[in-house]
Formats: structure tokens, sequence, C-alpha cells
């Protein structure tokens, strides 16, 4: 049986709203984790409490720490936690891999994107390359990329396919 390969092409939406959920959560698990650790650690060794810093510090601390994350994996790996785990991968427009200000931009651009109702993150949905406004505008692309294994359908499925594919 022949193993059918979809690395290189464009990323759909339901994967790339799988790989955002899996960082949303990795996100707010690791910052929930370092205030946890820094608030012990302050009142440990200073004697000082870090509940005084809700609300706004912390809303902006976590919003940091997010674009943190995102920058940071995508511009060593080319992916995130979420990304990899779904075998998806951000590249320039044209395959290269993708550079670091590129990945700046496409964070500083994701709230254009997904504000007022989520027009820019519609057009994953409505172009065929499924580039949103973020990608647009920092010249990426989110495509499927298994490294050196290919993707591999279940079973039963793939045997349909092929029956039905003549492949």
């Amino acid at each position: 049986m022949s193993r059918r390969t979809v690395t290189g092409q464009y990323a759909g939406p339901v994967s790339r709203a799988a790989a955002t959920a899996i960082d949303v959560g990795v996100v707010l698990a690791s910052y929930s984790l370092g205030v946890g650790i820094a608030g012990f650690l302050a009142q440990a060794l200073l004697d000082v409490s870090l509940e005084d810093g809700t609300g706004l510090v912390a809303t902006l601390a976590l919003l940091t720490w997010g674009a943190v994350y995102v920058v940071a994996g995508t511009a060593v790996a080319g992916r995130t936690i979420g990304k990899a785990a779904v075998g998806l991968k951000v590249v320039a427009r044209d395959g290269r891999p993708v550079r670091p200000v590129a990945c700046v931009v496409r964070v500083l651009a994701l709230p254009l994107s997904t504000s007022v109702f989520g027009i820019g993150a519609l057009l994953i949905v409505l172009r065929r390359d499924h580039r949103a406004l973020h990608d647009l505008i920092a010249r990426t692309a989110v495509v499927y990329d298994w490294g050196d294994r290919p993707a591999q359908l279940p079973g039963p499925l793939a045997a349909y396919l092929q029956a039905r594919t003549g492949s």
C-alpha cells in the first residue's frame, strides 16, 4: 500500500484551529505555572505578595508571554507546540523558512486579523491557499509538514481511498 503525503500543502481551517487550541492551552498552563512559582518565590524569599499585580498588569503579562511563545517557537522551529502536534509549519510565502522579522510581524498583525468579527481569520476558509490576514501581511503561509514521515491515514480510510482512486 502506498502512502500519500500532504507535506507542503496549505493547512486547512480545522487543523489550524486545533493547533491554536493546543497553543492557547500551553500558554495558559505555562503562564499559570510561572506565576505560581514566581509568587511562591517572592513570598518565601522577599515576603512580597504578587496578588496585587492582578487585572491589567496580569493581562498584559499574559499577552506578552503568549506573543513571546509564538514568536520564539516560530522563529526557531517554524512551529509552536500546537502546530508541531498537528503537523503544521509556518513558512515564507515562497516555501522558504520563515524569518524572525516575519514572525514578529505575524504576531503583531494577529489582533488585526481576529478583530471585527474575525474577518481576517475568515480568510482561512475563503482563500484557496488558506492564508489569514496576518499571513498576508507577514508574507507567510501555514503548511502541513510531517518532517521525514508521511502523514498516514487510518487503515480502513486509506484502503477505501486507495480503492476509489485506484492508486
